[in-house]
């Protein structure tokens, strides 16, 4: 059952095409990675997806609903900026119950749904914390938790691994995947990181110039890369598995 369809999408900056006739079907329940270098069109892929851009041409849908021209606030999905997007003047439970607060859930529902992502996060304790209180790590999942919350049918992440240090990187990525299993959430992930993309993807879309050159599972590409730019583009994997 698919999660995600990009269908035939394009989107135009004055002279620059960003996207190129894109699709791309993600499976419900998928980790699905974009992996391209910077200005390929893979954050405006994801702005698109979220509502915040409007494609040019093609459609998006989520299951059999079409989500095309739909406000953002319709589209249920979560969705984590590069730079986690935490308001700073707000606590931890704050930040995690803003979502659940505009929509009008009540206190209770809110106490309780913050607690249970507090816990799924492994961030008990921490609720009154400020972010800047915070390691790079604990405000991802600040920001996961904050995604989360609204129970998405999608999740969108935005080189969720940029702003993380090397030395607690192979712990995040632990903890993301960790995460997707448990909440089984459709997610979609860009990152111009190669060995990011290999370590965190059930499959892998490559991007280059606007369009998707090539997307299977990790060890497929490895094995067959379809052309020469996939090649350069995975090179780095290589050397590592030396």
């Amino acid at each position: 059952m698919r999660g995600l369809y990009i269908q035939n999408v394009s989107k135009s900056f004055g002279s620059v095409r960003a996207l190129d006739d894109v699709e791309l079907l993600v499976e419900q329940g998928e980790f699905m990675v974009i992996m391209g270098p910077s200005g390929c069109g893979k954050t405006t892929l994801l702005l698109v997806t979220l509502g915040v851009l409007k494609p040019d041409k093609g459609s998006i849908w989520m299951g059999d609903r079409e989500i095309t021209n739909l406000p953002i606030e319709e589209r249920n999905i979560g969705y984590v900026p590069q730079d986690f997007g935490l308001f700073p003047h707000l606590n931890v439970y704050e930040n995690i119950a803003f979502g659940l607060r505009v929509k009008g859930i009540p206190r209770k529902e809110t106490d309780e749904r913050v607690k249970s992502l507090l816990q799924m996060v492994d961030l008990e304790g921490f609720e009154m914390r400020k972010p800047k209180e915070l390691s790079g790590g604990q405000r991802q999942r600040v920001a996961l938790a904050r995604a989360l919350a609204i129970n998405p049918s999608l999740l969108l992440l935005d080189e969720p691994l940029s702003n993380i240090d090397e030395a607690t990187k192979a712990e995040v990525i632990t903890n993301l995947k960790s995460l997707q299993r448990k909440t089984g959430v459709t997610t979609v992930c860009v990152t111009h990181n190669p060995e990011d993309a290999f370590r965190l993807g059930d499959r892998i879309a490559i991007m280059y110039s606007g369009r998707i050159i090539q997307c299977g599972e990790p060890r497929e590409i490895l094995e067959n890369p379809g052309n020469d730019v996939v090649k350069k583009l995975i090179a780095p994997i290589y050397v590592l598995l030396k």
